[in-house]
């Protein structure tokens, strides 16, 4: 397959195809349980400040196994590590649903964490190292899109089945989901050359460049997911709500209208990151996410707020694709999942301190600074952006020094 492969071509790939047809359907399931699980949670009779330690428990498991996770696909391989964590987040699903107490809800939800940080780990290396050359970016634009649209279905589906067949049942869904998918994995799945390869895992960690290129991967990614969980999660439906005054529907649509435009946008950046350079995309987003929300709280107009939030989605949409790839340039397939594991760690910690951050300064400083310093993270990854020489040039230079020509 060239360069010029579009979308059918990417997944006539079979072993992207099934890659994209598994994560598809875990992030349905995850979609469907995501609405509900607070609502199942208080079925117990706890209290709101307990549904949120349910929500914690498992994200923060998956931020503490994110590493290991990614040793483990380096010692056992892709295949087998995708297989186990979705096996994992299944199980623990089906325990969930079948918990007599609120604690062991959470020691199972919390535990389900630890098969994600697994499966995502494995898939993430896995498609950085099936991706034909010179179509890294296009992968990875497919593949956040295929998540992201999982996501996004799932939700309206929840709310139908938990009102047909109790709070329970979407559990079950998001077990048997991860199940079809473990045994998608399977028996479609192949491991690329070179996994498996590094059995000691400090090989891993030794083997990754450390330079300014992969820390600013990692920043860059790490510094928009301190956004999504900071603004999208956090600020967006306070300030839609205390502000704009939108209700409750308004401030949905507008975490759509972001969504959106995110969806839209993540083919064609990787198409121009795979064409262009992974700077040339990266760096205009994150400088676009700085200055919409430095503007963001003059936004009070309904159209103006959406029209801010569709160009915020877009800009992130047109980033999420790049640090990925940076990533696939620099890393050597020997520690691909070792990266991936910090890759996805760094992510995971933005993800849990951005909420925190941003309702921190909320309460300190107001609505308005709390969304300035919500983009303080993507302006110090732009500035360490920029010193840094294009990776899709560092990758094609070694690749003519392993190759002789």
């Amino acid at each position: 397959m060239g360069r010029a492969g579009g979308i059918r071509a990417i997944v006539r790939v079979p072993e992207i195809r099934a890659a994209l047809v598994g994560t598809f359907v875990i992030m349905l399931g995850f979609g469907i349980l995501y609405p509900i699980l607070p609502l199942y949670a208080r079925s117990f009779g706890v209290g709101y400040e307990a549904v949120g330690v349910l929500a914690a428990s498992f994200a923060l498991t998956r931020l503490a196994t994110d590493l290991v996770a990614g040793r483990a696909v380096d010692r056992i391989g892709e295949r087998r590590a995708a297989t186990l964590g979705a096996l994992v987040v299944g199980a623990s699903s089906a325990a969930a649903a079948l918990a007599p107490t609120f604690a062991l809800l959470v020691a199972f939800r919390a535990a389900g964490g630890a098969g994600s940080a697994l499966f995502f780990a494995a898939m993430l290396s896995y498609l950085l190292k099936v991706a034909p050359e010179g179509l890294v970016g296009r992968v990875m634009g497919v593949y956040f899109a295929t998540f992201n649209l999982g996501f996004i279905a799932g939700p309206p589906v929840g709310g139908l089945v938990a009102a047909w067949l109790g709070l329970a049942a979407p559990l079950w869904i998001y077990a048997a989901s991860c199940l079809a998918a473990a045994a998608l994995y399977r028996r479609s799945i192949r491991d690329p050359v070179g996994s498996g390869a590094a059995p000691d895992p400090v090989r891993g960690w030794r083997r990754l460049r450390w330079d300014r290129a992969f820390v600013a991967a990692l920043v860059a990614n790490g510094a928009q997911t301190w956004m999504v969980g900071g603004v999208y999660s956090t600020l967006v439906p306070l300030f839609g709500r205390d502000r704009v005054g939108l209700d409750e529907v308004g401030v949905s649509l507008a975490i759509a209208v972001a969504s959106a435009t995110e969806f839209l946008a993540l083919y064609p950046a990787g198409a121009v990151a795979d064409r262009v350079g992974r700077k040339a995309v990266l760096a205009p987003s994150l400088a676009v996410i700085v200055v919409v929300l430095l503007g963001l709280a003059r936004a009070v107009e309904p159209a103006w707020f959406l029209a801010a939030l569709g160009l915020l989605g877009a800009a992130f949409g047109a980033g999420g694709v790049a640090p990925a790839a940076m990533l696939s340039d620099l890393t050597p397939a020997e520690a691909s999942g070792t990266a991936t594991g910090v890759f996805r760690f760094v992510g995971d910690l933005g993800f849990v301190l951005g909420p925190l951050a941003a309702g921190a300064s909320a309460d300190a400083l107001g609505l308005g600074t709390a969304f300035a310093l919500t983009g303080v993270p993507c302006a110090l990854a732009l500035l360490l952006l920029l010193g840094v020489r294009e990776t899709l040039v560092v990758a094609r230079d070694r690749r003519h020094e392993e190759t002789g020509l």
